[in-house]
């Protein structure tokens, strides 16, 4: 499992987290009529022939009082630097083995249904993400006769890219301040603030303490590669931090590049740099680095500091 998807994980395993993000990212009315007191993390429902081996997976449940039946909300949380084309297939497989594993844990008789569970994908790489969403989409064209047979899934996908900052700033969301985050263009301090004022001690403690570890040993090395990030224990130490340190994490990577006292050392620590953010680069790309003068390179490692993508750094329009 990776860094990202691993601290993911660590923060979705905190009801809160999961409230937020059902309420402020799932369509639908019917959300208001979910019990969220009911929430709880559903462990025995991995089956060890299957799922049990993911660990970027989280499964939850809670009670629609409508109804009177649990809801299970899959959650697959994927950070990578381009989108999964087969994910329908993966969630069909994996939504097949949570409901053979509901059905040997609820042993239900016949005639009974079986619980909801909903898919969810939550997705904060680069570029945005294009898969199908439905796996009958991934199926070749049938005859009308068969077509009644061919299985039919969809996931929600929740993509980062598909939000704008306004967007996720009005929402006042644990989740959207994370997301904020991930999809921001510089070091903002904003949306950590914001997350403080939502998650207040001492009843939110153990969630600030992963919050905290995300953003120190997760978000800012994957935006500072190569640089220290100062070790701090209270979210609330986080964006005094960041505000003090900023100057000196901007112009880091060009002082090990005079350091080294050739172009080819600081073209060198720019592609380190480039590819821990954004995975391996293209053989035309590396070439364009590694031709460029000094003062070209400086140019690059600042607009790489705030830059999203590639193309914010490389683009000369």
């Amino acid at each position: 499992m990776g860094t990202h998807d691993s601290a993911y994980k660590l923060l979705f395993s905190y009801p809160l987290l999961v409230e937020s993000l059902i309420r402020g990212f799932v369509p639908g009315p019917w959300i208001g009529h979910l019990d969220f007191d009911s929430l709880e993390t559903v462990r025995e429902a991995h089956p060890r022939d299957d799922i049990g081996t993911r660990y970027d997976d989280v499964i939850w449940r809670l009670r629609w009082r409508e109804a009177d039946v649990w809801i299970y909300i899959y959650l697959m949380l994927e950070f990578q630097s381009t989108d999964e084309p087969f994910m329908a297939v993966r969630i069909l497989d994996y939504s097949g083995g949570l409901y053979r594993q509901l059905v040997r844990s609820l042993k239900p008789k016949r005639g009974e249904r079986l619980p909801v569970v909903l898919p969810v994908v939550l997705y904060r790489g680069q570029p945005a993400w294009t898969a199908k969403t439905e796996v009958h989409q991934l199926i070749a064209a049938a005859p009308p006769e068969i077509e009644p047979y061919l299985p039919h899934l969809r996931y929600l996908l929740l993509d980062a890219n598909a939000f704008d900052k306004g967007q996720l700033e009005s929402m006042s969301n644990p989740v959207a301040c994370l997301l904020w985050l991930e999809g921001s263009r510089n070091l903002a301090t904003k949306p950590i603030e914001i997350l403080e004022s939502l998650l207040p001690q001492p009843e939110h403690s153990g969630l600030r303490r992963a919050v905290t570890l995300w953003l120190t040993q997760v978000f800012l090395p994957s935006r500072l590669p190569g640089v220290t990030v100062p070790e701090v224990k209270k979210l609330e130490e986080v964006s005094p931090m960041m505000t003090q340190h900023a100057i000196d994490w901007s112009t880091q990577w060009r002082e090990e590049g005079r350091h080294a006292g050739r172009q080819e050392g600081e073209a060198t620590i720019l592609l380190r740099m480039l590819r821990r953010r954004f995975g391996a680069l293209d053989a035309h790309l590396e070439a364009r680095i590694r031709a460029g003068g000094v003062q070209e390179l400086l140019g690059w490692g600042e607009r790489f500091v705030d830059a999203s993508t590639l193309d914010e750094i490389f683009d000369d329009a």
